[in-house]
């Protein structure tokens, strides 16, 4: 058995979709049994957005790995679409958006045979951002693209994870050096 090391390891972090900011907006609607927001087919106007802080535990400048886990209720698997900006503090905010889509099933992590499972549906790695301070932001919106499956999917949470070089940062500001 390998020792476990606490740098060079994987955490991520995770947005419940019952937590998500939605503004003014209603949609999507939630379901109070399921404890999820249930995402209709093919309609971008229902999505959720929110803004995440990376921990001072991340790798700078490693990519990351954002996916969702959401109930699958049949063997279909629905595509969902994540625009995305990422940035550091003290600087402005893209004016531009990246578009990333889910894989329609092939990247899915467990397999499907029958029922409702939890199921992960991975998106695209993204790679790191160039000159990542510590504490970057991802602002990040997210919403169902197709038709594949029919009716609304119920989704859990969002989640990215990332890699850890360290426990923290050795300062407030600053990953390495003393402010």
């Amino acid at each position: 058995m390998m020792p476990r090391n606490l740098f060079g390891t994987w955490d991520d972090f995770s947005v419940p979709a019952t937590l998500s900011l939605r503004g003014a907006r209603t949609k999507p609607d939630y379901d109070d049994t399921e404890l999820g927001l249930l995402f209709p087919q093919n309609d971008s106007s229902e999505y959720i957005s929110f803004i995440k802080q990376f921990s001072h535990s991340k790798k700078l400048e490693s990519g990351i790995k954002p996916h969702i886990h959401y109930i699958q209720d049949e063997a279909q698997v629905p595509n969902f679409v994540m625009e995305y900006r990422w940035y550091n503090n003290g600087v402005a905010p893209s004016g531009s958006w990246t578009t990333l889509e889910t894989d329609n099933g092939s990247g899915i992590v467990f397999p499907y045979s029958s029922g409702s499972i939890l199921q992960i549906l991975p998106f695209p790695d993204i790679t790191g951002l160039s000159g990542e301070a510590v504490s970057s932001n991802i602002d990040i919106k997210l919403y169902r693209d197709d038709n594949v499956v029919s009716g609304d999917v119920l989704l859990k949470y969002f989640d990215v994870h990332y890699m850890k070089d360290n426990s923290g940062s050795y300062s407030l500001y600053s990953k390495w050096s003393e402010e």
